[in-house]
């Protein structure tokens, strides 16, 4: 019989040489969240032995057949992204682990929703072939949410148990992705529960999405065997989460910083074991200037977590959320993917091994990452022929006075419903005040509709159009504009080149961004888009958009969002988020 770690086990014993031994690194211990010198030793991909230091000595020797000098340096596990969409990086899985393990992070555990509510089996597909055999182990939680409420809107696709069941047989799955209907789950609607049941049928991860869910509720979602959340946001829902045996994601991502609220939690629950890290939606620029989970463990050490706990919940956290055995820590027998870095409070990557080869080396990737396969390039923007007028406002009287109900975005951008009074005249609303515009979600998947228009406040647009289908969750197509016209302009060009970000004014096309593989990614690195993005973010700032945290280039893909309260607007209509139901855009008239 073949013993597999027979060279691990005799290297340990000190029989042969290590194939790598760092030496003199301060090693994080995320078992105890100690931090002290030592030496490492690796062999055949996993740690074989280490030897700490007393009296500045270690505390056995190794000899090995490479050799690092690392004194003065940390080493720590890889980082382990327990909730990443792939998607909004806008980049392909081999770009996205290009730029990643630059960042640290070696296991990324992706929801590739966007793709499932574009293309549907196909997409998902795609996502897990495109991410075998690269760097970083990527392992999929397949999406729960597609739609993400039916009844409500169309995507490309409708996900039910039996789907999601055949879609376990991939490699590498290790969940059901966040159930965002999380109304459905508690309140027990057949297609939900469904769902829930097949994971745990099949012993798998329900992963969770609970915003603001708390008491009685709270006790139903996870009742129902669905016991992660990465959308706490206060202090009070963190602690009740956790208390409940909730699985807490610190997230930091380019619009969502809560960091300093699990932090705020910890101060109170410094005990708690049940804490993991995500970056959930990073877009490309802000990744290639700002990092990646290690951005998330610097925020975490900035709000006052000692260095050594921040590690733990981005690497054994992770790993223990996802029984990855020998992963997330350093010690013997466990699989050698580690960093090294200078500084905890900066936390900039130099070097990444991943299984003791060296991968990156001063911060630049030195071994190469490409694609098993071939971009999925094709046109999924379908949509009916549009003329100016499709982006009118049809009122039911010709002349008089109407009350719309409208969107308004507030300062940290999420929504509520409000109202305005508009004249009409010929039949169609007159004119905007300034701080509002029109907006509209156009069912981009074949459904051949015309679209619905309604009003967006607070939106900061001044003038022109902007035009996404990078619109969650249903990626449907996104416009919101001053002027009918320049909405047209910037509809036709996503059309045309198969989706993706455009501003328009004036009757011309001012800055767009493509994104060909189904209207959300593109198969260029991270580094060359980043730039691209940067130049549209300059444009849309000039003409004044602005939606909470959020960069200009993302700042309407959330406004189809429909399990976000309070309002948000599909496909079919202004939709009611915590009732779950259509609600009219007219609320009175006055002739």
């Amino acid at each position: 019989m073949n013993i597999e770690r027979e060279q691990v086990i005799a290297a340990a014993r000190g029989d042969i040489p290590m194939d790598l031994v760092i030496r003199g690194a301060n090693l994080v211990n995320v078992f105890t969240a100690e931090i002290y010198q030592a030496d490492v030793g690796v062999k055949d991909g996993r740690y074989s032995a280490i030897a700490t230091y007393k009296n500045n000595e270690p505390s056995f020797h190794m000899t090995g057949e490479k050799e690092v000098n690392a004194k003065g340096k940390y080493i720590m596990p890889g980082f382990i992204d327990a909730h990443v969409h792939i998607e909004s990086t806008l980049v392909t899985p081999d770009m996205f682990a290009s730029e990643v393990i630059r960042h640290g992070t070696t296991t990324a555990v992706i929801d590739p929703h966007e793709m499932a509510n574009v293309l549907g089996v196909e997409g998902v597909t795609y996502m897990i072939e495109a991410s075998q055999g690269l760097p970083v182990q990527i392992l999929t939680t397949i999406p729960s949410s597609v739609p993400a409420v039916p009844g409500l809107e169309y995507s490309g696709a409708e996900f039910y148990a039996e789907d999601i069941a055949e879609l376990f047989k991939l490699p590498g799955v290790v969940g059901i992705a966040e159930l965002m209907d999380f109304p459905g789950v508690i309140k027990q609607s057949t297609r939900m529960s469904e769902i829930v049941q097949t994971g745990l049928t099949h012993n798998m991860l329900n992963e969770g999405h609970a915003p603001r869910v708390s008491g009685r509720d709270l006790q139903a979602y996870l009742a129902a065997g669905v016991n992660s959340d990465h959308e706490s946001r206060s202090k009070e829902e963190v602690l009740e989460k956790l208390r409940a045996g909730m699985m807490v994601y610190i997230r930091e991502s380019s619009a969502s910083q809560f960091a300093h609220v699990v932090a705020e939690a910890w101060q109170e629950m410094p005990y708690a074991i049940n804490i993991a890290m995500c970056t959930d939606d990073v877009e490309p620029n802000d990744m290639f200037h700002n990092g990646q989970m290690n951005r998330v463990v610097r925020r975490t050490i900035e709000e006052g977590v000692p260095a050594a706990l921040a590690i733990r919940f981005a690497t054994l956290g992770g790993a223990m959320r996802y029984g990855l055995r020998d992963q997330g820590a350093i010690a013997p027998g466990y699989l050698a993917d580690f960093l090294l870095v200078d500084s905890l409070e900066t936390m900039k990557v130099n070097d990444v091994y991943i299984k003791g080869e060296h991968t990156v080396k001063d911060n630049k990737v030195i071994k190469e990452i490409t694609s098993p396969i071939k971009p999925l390039l094709k046109n999924t923007v379908h949509i009916l022929e549009l003329t100016e007028k499709d982006f009118f406002i049809n009122a039911p009287i010709d002349s008089g006075q109407a009350t719309l109900t409208t969107i308004e975005f507030t300062d940290i951008g999420t929504t509520v419903q409000g109202e305005v009074l508009l004249d009409i005249e010929n039949g169609v609303v007159a004119n905007l005040p300034e701080d509002f515009a029109y907006v509209t979600v156009i069912n981009r998947h074949g459904r051949y509709q015309k679209p619905f228009i309604g009003v967006v406040k607070n939106a900061g647009i001044k003038d022109g159009a902007y035009a996404t289908t990078m619109a969650h969750d249903s990626h449907n197509l996104v416009v919101v504009g001053k002027k009918p016209a320049d909405m047209l302009i910037a509809a036709n060009k996503l059309k045309a080149c198969g989706g993706g970000l455009c501003l328009a004014q004036h009757g011309e096309v001012l800055a767009y961004v493509e994104l060909p593989i189904a209207g959300l990614m593109s198969p260029e690195p991270i580094s060359s888009l980043a730039k691209k993005v940067e130049a549209f973010n300059k444009c849309a700032i000039e003409l004044g958009v602005s939606v909470g945290k959020r960069s200009p280039a993302m700042a309407f893909s959330s406004i189809a969002l429909t399990v976000i309260p309070d309002i948000r607007m599909s496909d079919l209509g202004l939709v009611d988020v915590v009732k779950q139901e259509l609600i009219p855009l007219f609320k009175s008239t006055i002739k």
